[in-house]
């Protein structure tokens, strides 16, 4: 897409013209194989470097690796993580890791670990799940669940088909590189109701794309913009997978993340502050452009716990249609906001900041 606020998120643009209600392109090779080698390991047979070669190679992971730059530390985590689970020698650095809480320092390949060890117990389970479930009649009710969400005018959009991967890596799922990548531990937890809101929350960031290509031919890459468009783009699809705040459970992280997580939402009115002062000091030339791209930090958890905050008081304070319908439209979400907000006695975004995001928007429709 040519708009970089929304490149960013989703790395790569889609073929148009495709009206897409079911996707009819899945492959859980990825996951097979790699409880395949799980098995084999289990029984003192570790993977070879020919075993990791074609690991990789398979549609999920090369899909994967080809739009991550990072691909290399991916692959590291995942292989350490692998051994440290499924290698008999290691089980006691397995169990003092895995059954204790994950706290927010823990190096990142802890949390492939944490996921692989509940793989490794619920092997039998998954495998079941690859191969019996009806992935197809999954996503035609995640397409039809994301449109219930969607403004009037998205509905009808044209979306191309998007490639589903499932696959095996940390506990969570990703829309990037015009594919949606699952981890298979992820959705089995998550259970039937759970992996349709997740796929139906996946999709919604897709039409995001497309809508707003329509709505705003220009490109921007203003800061506040960005905090706004990625509190939106997360906030309204959570409005799908994760509807309540504050949470009580985060996945497989543990209750140190949680609180974390809890108490940004919460403080998320002091943010919106700072997204503010920022904005407005720019705007009457009293930092520098380097200085106010601290703003596009104003959009925590990529959105998820500021966004929640913002869309869900929306929806709390003026319903769930309204929510929905300002999606894609910024000017229409920072007002909306703004009545939501007065109405709940907190953080108002002044005249000033309003004034400015209308600008910035119009010159992106050509006015």
């Amino acid at each position: 897409m040519k708009h970089c606020i929304i490149t960013i998120y989703f790395l790569a643009s889609f073929i148009g013209g495709i009206q897409a209600q079911t996707s009819k392109s899945y492959s859980i090779e990825s996951a097979v194989r790699f409880i395949e080698l799980a098995r084999a390991a289990e029984q003192g047979k570790q993977p070879s470097e020919a075993d990791w070669e074609a690991l990789f190679a398979t549609k999920g992971y090369q899909s994967f690796f080809s739009i991550r730059t990072d691909w290399k530390e991916w692959q590291q985590n995942i292989r350490k993580a692998f051994t440290t689970v499924f290698d008999p020698a290691c089980r006691a650095m397995a169990d003092s890791i895995a059954l204790q809480p994950m706290a927010t320092d823990a190096p990142f390949e802890n949390y492939f670990i944490v996921n692989f060890y509940q793989i490794r117990q619920r092997m039998d389970s998954l495998e079941h799940f690859l191969h019996h479930s009806d992935f197809e009649q999954l996503m035609k009710q995640a397409y039809s669940r994301v449109k219930e969400f969607l403004p009037a005018d998205a509905k009808d959009l044209p979306l191309a088909d998007l490639p589903m991967f499932y696959l095996a890596f940390d506990p969570e799922s990703r829309a990037m590189g015009g594919a949606v990548f699952f981890d298979i531990n992820q959705v089995y937890e998550d259970g039937k109701e759970g992996f349709i809101n997740t796929a139906a929350h996946e999709l919604h960031h897709h039409y995001m794309d497309a809508l707003w290509d329509l709505r705003y031919p220009k490109d921007s890459d203003d800061p506040a913009l960005t905090a706004l468009v990625y509190n939106q783009m997360e906030g309204t699809a959570d409005l799908i997978s994760k509807p309540e705040m504050p949470v009580t459970k985060l996945g497989l992280y543990g209750p140190e993340i949680v609180k974390m997580y809890n108490d940004d939402y919460a403080a998320t009115p002091e943010v919106l502050k700072q997204l503010d002062n920022l904005t407005c000091d720019y705007a009457a030339g009293k930092i520098t452009a380097e200085q106010f791209e601290e703003a596009a930090g104003c959009a925590h958890f990529g959105g998820h716990t500021t966004g929640d905050y913002m869309v869900f008081l929306i929806r709390d304070q003026l319903g769930l249609q309204t929510a929905i319908d300002c999606f894609c439209d910024i000017p229409a979400f920072v007002r909306r906001y703004n009545e939501a907000a007065a109405k709940a006695d907190t953080y108002v975004f002044s005249d000033a900041f309003v004034q400015y995001i209308d600008k910035v928007c119009q010159e992106m429709k050509g006015e």
